[in-house]
């Protein structure tokens, strides 16, 4: 197996490789290349390599045999291990137990555990059973960041113990629709970005107001296709960017957002909650407003809504949202003085210049405008939407 090309570009690596080549001159060219090594530096070359291919370095010689257990950071997907295998769970536990049972003398950065199709009925009580030790054994290593993917399953759960990894800074769920409730995030009190993904977020109590009184460091929230009943972020003093992205929200629904002196970026997209209560979100410089049309629509709603961008200088929105913000009515009609960077996405090219001339009114001070044409295909089973034909205006 040829290795050379695999160091990476890292002073540790470096320094090891030009002390290489330094012995090699002095002695003939007899020397191993990787014996004089330290695990660490092995970790680093097997880090760079698919979980598959790392495995199959640690049997090079007995010298690789604890590199995969250095290793700073791990992505274990095991669709991509076994793509052609998917029965071979057994094979990818023992080799995902070997590669995190490192010591703390080898801190794990960053820890990925995609498990599609790890589980089924004949598998899926072991399955659990491997993920909650795999998740002790990262919060031994003080893993940092955590991206874990599970499937639908019945025992496809969070287990406690990753409420044990109390130095992240980065947490990754996506759970795809599992039912159960979310535990709360308060032990991690180190953590600045959190991203839900196919979440269900109903019934989880004061998720959110736990969670802003506690990770006070919490600088980045994304949640994607989540399904929400109630957003409530208070306090939150680092919180700098909300991103909402195609979630889905219940009858009573609603989106409250006060005392976030730091948020500077918001992006909203998909389905619109039914109520939105927001106070002190003045320093606001970024907003991307790409909501489609709600079946029914309430003014205050609209309203409040509207009054939040009312202080940025950069603004996207979809073509529903250009239509509010260019409403004939006087209670819908928000002066955008502070706008320099306008982006509008239209649905038909000819309409474009009537859509946008009412709201740039609106934008006196606009630098720079960019106009996207949304295309629409027609297919038996959904409609895909691309951005297509784009131009700027400086």
């Amino acid at each position: 197996m040829r290795t050379k090309h695999l160091i990476p570009n890292h002073a540790a690596g470096l320094t090891y490789a030009n002390a290489y080549a330094a012995a090699r001159e002095g002695s003939g060219g007899g020397v191993d290349p990787f014996e004089a090594f330290p695990d660490a530096v092995l970790g680093l070359i097997v880090s760079k390599l698919p979980f598959r291919s790392a495995v199959a370095a640690s049997a090079i010689s007995r010298r690789w045999r604890g590199a995969v257990a250095a290793a700073p950071a791990l992505d274990l997907d095991f669709a991509a291990a076994f793509p052609a295998a998917p029965r071979r769970r057994a094979a990818f536990a023992a080799a995902a137990t070997a590669a995190l049972a490192g010591s703390r003398r080898h801190p794990l950065r960053r820890l990925c555990l995609a498990l599609d199709g790890f589980f089924d009925q004949a598998f899926a009580a072991s399955a659990a059973s491997h993920v909650a030790s795999w998740l002790a054994a990262a919060a031994a290593r003080g893993v940092e960041q955590l991206e874990l993917h599970l499937p639908r399953s019945r025992l496809a759960v969070l287990p406690p113990s990753l409420i044990a990894c109390t130095d992240l800074t980065s947490l990754t769920l996506r759970l795809d629709h599992n039912a159960l409730p979310l535990p709360s995030l308060c032990p991690l009190t180190r953590l600045s970005r959190l991203h839900l993904s196919s979440v269900s977020l109903v019934g989880c109590g004061d998720f959110f107001e736990d969670l802003c009184s506690h990770c006070t460091q919490l600088s980045c929230l994304i949640l994607e296709q989540c399904h929400i009943g109630a957003l409530r972020l208070a306090g939150a003093p680092q919180l700098c960017s909300l991103d909402i992205a195609s979630c889905s929200w219940t009858e009573q629904s609603s989106i409250a957002i006060a005392e976030m002196p730091a948020l500077r970026t918001l992006r909203y997209s998909g389905a619109m909650a039914n109520r939105h209560m927001i106070n002190g979100a003045d320093s606001l410089d970024e907003a991307v407003l790409a909501i489609e049309k709600p079946q029914a629509l309430l003014e205050p709603n609209l309203r409040e809504l509207l009054a939040l961008v009312g202080n940025v200088r950069s603004l996207v929105l979809s073509p529903w949202c250009i239509e509010q913000f260019a409403h004939p009515e006087e209670w819908s009609k928000v002066r955008l003085d502070k706008v320099r960077r306008l982006a509008c996405i239209i649905e038909r090219r000819e309409e474009g210049a009537l859509s946008i001339a009412p709201l740039l009114t609106s934008c006196p001070n606009v630098q720079e405008l960019s106009v996207s044409v949304l295309v629409r295909y027609t297919s038996l089973s959904s409609s895909i939407y691309c951005c297509g034909n784009s131009a700027a205006m400086k």
